[in-house]
């Protein structure tokens, strides 16, 4: 089964170290590593059995470096600005041998993109109201701005536990709702009643707050198991 890393699908560990090496190739000594390859990197280190340590209070970037062995590794640089060295290897060994648990039925993938559709117009509310602030990533002190922000619902009421209870609520198996599509790429409800009341709810229940996006990433990721919804 394969291996998903930030929504990148990988067979074998082998090709996760081959993915670590081409950003690395991409990457020159105390140049950031490209936006792009970010999240996949941010996802990947949280497996690293000393994450917690080596992150501090949070991450303003992954650059690169020579190491004293004459070879490349990955470089944390902290919001405090000191940086420590971590090993993709090591990483890579830390994560469990099956990843078939993580994956999730296409229908709910599309059901969940379709709810993300539906709230842009309240995400895109509060990024505008808030950017007026000023504000700062409360993880990384980074001065947020358009390009940088990313707006973000606050835990334990995350994203996914939000629309989990709608669902619960309204009694809905994610996997029997109708989606179609704008232009062939945005996942939309087709059913307007039901678009109409997940709007409500999520209006009435979200927390939101902006963060920086290199921020968000190194959340921990909150699993929701939606399996009791259509098994």
């Amino acid at each position: 089964m394969p291996y998903i890393i930030a929504g990148e699908k990988f067979k074998t560990k082998d090709d996760l170290k081959t993915r670590c090496r081409e950003i690395l190739a991409n990457t020159t000594d105390g140049q950031y590593v490209s936006e792009q390859s970010l999240p996949f990197l941010i996802e990947l280190f949280q497996y690293h059995d000393e994450w917690s340590r080596k992150k501090g209070d949070g991450i303003c970037g992954i650059s690169a470096q020579m190491t004293t062995h004459g070879t490349r590794c990955f470089v944390l640089v902290r919001k405090d600005r000191t940086s420590i060295d971590i090993s993709f290897p090591h990483a890579i060994r830390c994560i469990p041998g099956s990843r078939q648990g993580g994956l999730l039925p296409q229908p709910l993938r599309d059901f969940r993109s379709a709810a993300r559709s539906a709230i842009e117009s309240q995400i895109q509310e509060f990024r505008n109201e808030h950017l007026a602030l000023t504000p700062v990533c409360l993880i990384t002190n980074i001065e947020l701005h358009r390009g940088n922000c990313h707006v973000d619902h606050t835990p334990p009421r995350t994203f996914d536990t939000i629309l989990f209870e709608f669902c619960r609520k309204e009694k809905i198996n994610p996997l029997n709702v109708e989606i179609g599509s704008l232009g062939g790429t945005v996942a939309v409800f087709e059913d307007e009643a039901l678009k109409c009341n997940w709007q409500s709810y999520h209006r009435e229940n979200a927390d939101l707050r902006l963060l920086s996006k290199i921020g968000n990433l190194q959340l921990p990721k909150t699993r929701v198991d939606w399996r009791p919804l259509y098994q």
